[in-house]
């Protein structure tokens, strides 16, 4: 399996982000520092929609649902494309846990 770097990773996010947002109305470059609820917009639903996405390119679950409820607990008020680039960069080396995905 080729090991990913983050700039792909980036790409692989920005390229989900595109088909993602639909009508949205930025029309910006999606960068490193684009915030997802401020500047895309994101509701907490659209959270879990990039989620999805990104554990159905890569065939990995990742532990989105929990760094999610801990980033509120935090308070933090907006997480970057670059937050959600370095979350799953560090969790794709952690062995797979999704349960019936075919390997």
């Amino acid at each position: 399996m080729e090991t990913l770097t983050r700039e792909q990773i980036f790409y692989d996010v920005r390229h989900l982000l595109d088909e993602l947002k639909g009508d949205w109305d930025y029309e910006d470059e999606i960068t490193h520092d684009t915030r997802l609820f401020a500047d895309l917009g994101f509701e907490s639903i659209d959270a879990v929609a990039l989620a999805a996405a990104i554990e159905e390119h890569y065939q990995r679950h990742l532990p989105f649902a929990e760094y999610l409820a801990d980033l509120v607990q935090q308070e933090v008020p907006d997480i970057t494309v670059d937050d959600i680039v370095s979350f799953t960069f560090a969790h794709l080396g952690a062995p797979c846990t999704m349960e019936g995905v075919q390997r």
